[in-house]
């Protein structure tokens, strides 16, 4: 970690300050997403099978030259921000160390005119940073000879006195002795090597201090990698300062891969520089992770068309004529599969037991028709790769977001073939173990398996997690991958109305709500007129206000699994996809796990219809009526105008005049049931009078006619025989 010119520890040359640069711009224009006016939304497997299984990932350069070697020390940690100038951290940690009044003194120090001057100002500082900042006064005054004496005298202290600075001025002694390792400044053949063997020797100095406990708070010890690294490169050897870089990649540090990646374009810039790296087994990894994962860069334009460069054609010929090991041949191997060289993908699989080999021996499986052979690639892939690696970010150009975790990438490949083999509940585990690909998992489990098949799977799999602990206030927690799929059963049970399996499978923060929706339904049907009416009221208001949470389709059409603010379109077309990869039995039911209706927010029609049929069981000219058709009005009229309208039109065909009916379908009050039930109890009671008043002529008649019958018969059985 360096800072800028005339700030002492952290004064660079222009060479440091270009790299610098040249990492901040590296860092944004490769590591940086470009944003759309949305999220960056989840890759989908799905969404092209055919693309899933046969394309092989590119694998992100970071990631690969951070582990070309292991992590020696890892007591060493780098500090580095690409956002802010190297001189704040300094700054912010000299302010804290000194205080306001002591930090002042050391700025005065640095902007003085003369060494006497500096010394002066900083009479009352501790004689270790009193040296220390008159040494970085004279660096950046280049006043070098001077900064060395004081930096000298720094490291002369008694050890306890020299806890805070004396890092630092082993560190600026190398930068002073570095400066001279290029060459220049008057010096002969043999001075220009001494200064570099000097600096070579503060530099690991540096580091062996802090692994001896020194406090390291600047991270000047992995810093110190790169440095060193920029000695060898003054003497030609390139294979020393990429050990370096790669040392100082491996813990932790940006500027080291960055470092690396300069080097690997320089490398592939000229042939002889190419031949000669291919020589040494770190390089031929750094040359091949650059390949693999970097391959754009090593294009060029001819008639429109991008073809790979000369240099790349002659590498590719390099690692195929090769006899011995190739270190790195898997990532050569899925560099050459990934340009179609199919052949040399091949041969140089098959010499390497790596995870990534497997990966392609499987894909090269599956073009040759292999399908025994590419399982069996695939099974041992998914084994090989570590379940926690993971190769970082890739948002490709329709923002879909997918984390490049290659184990969980191999298992959906698998839950792929799995699909177009008929074995369902296999691509659903494959799915949901690896977590990684939410919404591909939730299509099978919503619209492939049928809701008996999830709800064996959950039962036999998935336990309810324990209570997630209450984030802290901004925190964002990553949803449980166990709870959304018991979750996505839970509203399927209730979309499927099973109401009474469905709310154990909500989150508890849910469960009351869904078990009040069931609940509802279940009893409707055994009530009388009125509680029936308010009981699917009651049951349309919860699908209304938390219909997304306990009906909603996870995908199409409601979007649950983005709380419904974006909408989901439909995937390729499953007619359209590999018919290798899609059979017809998940096309059949794909179409049979459809929601009623396919529209989007379906749950809302849901609530409008059991409004509307609440409302046939109350009488029509009662204000429940009229409310209950407002609020179903309501509920829908922005999405669809027509089905809103026909709630409206039906309250003004037979409902009752209420005062709030101009403005029906937004502000509905709470229905009165209690008014329903003396209304009908009065409708009932007004129905008998009309009967009986009508029926009255006729039941008079009936009765003299039974009353003449009658005396007729009592007659003639008293008439003697």
């Amino acid at each position: 970690m360096y800072g800028s010119p005339g700030k002492g520890i952290h004064a660079r040359s222009y060479r440091s300050g270009l790299r610098r640069l040249a990492w901040v711009v590296a860092a944004a224009l490769g590591s940086l997403p470009a944003y759309a006016c949305g999220p960056d939304f989840p890759h989908e497997l799905l969404q092209d099978r055919h693309a899933s299984v046969f394309e092989l990932v590119e694998g992100t350069f970071d990631h690969e030259v951070a582990r070309l070697v292991a992590q020696q020390q890892a007591a060493l940690k780098p500090n580095e921000n690409p956002w802010a100038g190297p001189e704040e951290s300094r700054t912010e940690l000299e302010q804290k160390q000194l205080g306001e009044a002591g930090y002042a003194k050391v700025e005065a120090m640095r902007q003085a005119q003369s060494d006497a001057e500096a010394l002066a100002l900083g009479q009352e500082l501790s004689e270790e940073v009193r040296l220390y900042t008159a040494g970085a006064r004279a660096f950046s005054a280049g006043e070098s000879e001077l900064a060395r004496q004081h930096f000298e005298a720094v490291l002369a202290l008694a050890p306890e006195a020299q806890r805070e600075r004396g890092l630092w001025a082993r560190y600026m002694l190398g930068r002073l002795d570095l400066s001279y390792a290029g060459g220049g400044a008057g010096l002969d053949d043999n001075a220009v090597k001494a200064h570099a063997d000097a600096a070579l020797r503060a530099f690991q100095a540096v580091r062996a201090a802090v692994v001896a406990g020194a406090a390291d708070p600047l991270g000047l010890a992995v810093a110190s990698y790169g440095e060193e690294a920029a000695v060898h490169l003054h003497r030609g050897d390139t294979a020393a300062a990429v050990k370096l870089y790669a040392e100082q990649a491996a813990q932790g540090s940006g500027s080291g891969r960055a470092s690396l990646l300069f080097l690997a374009r320089q490398l592939f810039a000229d042939e002889a520089v190419l031949v000669k790296a291919l020589q040494d087994p770190l390089q031929q990894q750094l040359l091949a992770a650059y390949v693999y994962t970097r391959s754009g860069e090593l294009q060029v334009e001819e008639g429109g068309v991008m073809k790979p460069s000369p240099l790349l054609e002659r590498y590719y010929a390099a690692v195929a004529a090769a006899s011995g090991e190739i270190a790195g041949a898997d990532r050569v191997a899925a560099a050459a599969y990934r340009a179609g060289r199919y052949e040399l993908a091949g041969k140089l699989a098959a010499r390497s037991e790596a995870a990534l080999a497997y990966w392609v021996r499987a894909k090269l499986a599956l073009r040759a028709g292999d399908d025994k052979a590419a399982a069996t690639a695939y099974a041992q892939a998914s084994r090989a790769f570590p379940a926690g690696e993971d190769w970082g970010a890739n948002i490709d150009e329709g923002y879909m977001y997918e984390g490049l975790k290659p184990a969980c990438r191999v298992d959906g490949e698998r839950a792929i073939l799995a699909l177009g083999r008929g074995d369902y509940v296999e691509a659903l585990r494959l799915l949901h173990t690896g977590g990684q690909y939410w919404n591909d998992a939730a299509h099978v489990a919503e619209r492939v398996l049928s809701v008996d098949e999830l709800k064996a799977y959950v039962d036999a799999n998935v336990a309810e997690p324990k209570p997630a602990p209450k984030p802290v206030d901004g925190e964002w927690v990553p949803a449980n991958p166990d709870q959304l799929l018991r979750s996505l059963l839970g509203r399927r049970l209730l979309r499927a109305g099973r109401y009474e399996e469905a709310p154990a499978y909500f989150a508890p923060d849910l469960r009351e709500t869904a078990a009040a929706y069931a609940k509802a339904r279940l009893e409707a049907p055994k009530l009388g007129r009125i509680e029936r009416a308010e009981a699917l009221f009651r049951a349309a208001r919860l699908a209304r206000e938390s219909g997304m949470e306990i009906l909603g389709t996870e995908l199409a059409p409601d979007a649950a699994v983005y709380g419904g603010g974006y909408e989901i379109y439909a995937p390729v077309a499953l007619a359209e996809q590999d018919k290798k990869l899609v059979g017809a039995d998940e096309i059949q039911r794909v179409a049979a796990s459809q929601v009623t209706p396919d529209q989007r927010f379906h749950y809302r029609y849901v609530a409008a219809d059991l409004a509307n049929q609440a409302a046939d069981l109350v009488p029509a000219r009662s204000q429940a009526f009229a409310a209950m058709l407002c609020s179903a009005t309501g509920w829908v009229i922005n999405r669809d105008y027509a089905a809103g309208r026909s709630y409206y039109q039906r309250y003004v065909k037979e409902g009752p005049l209420v005062p709030w009916a101009g403005n029906f379908g937004n502000d509905c009050p709470a229905p009165d049931f209690a008014g329903a039930a003396r209304r009908l109890s009065f409708e009932r009671m007004r129905w008998a009078k009309l009967m009986l008043r009508r029926s009255a002529p006729y039941v008079a008649a009936a009765g003299l006619l039974v009353l003449g019958a009658g005396v007729f018969f009592w007659r003639r059985r008293r008439k003697p025989a």
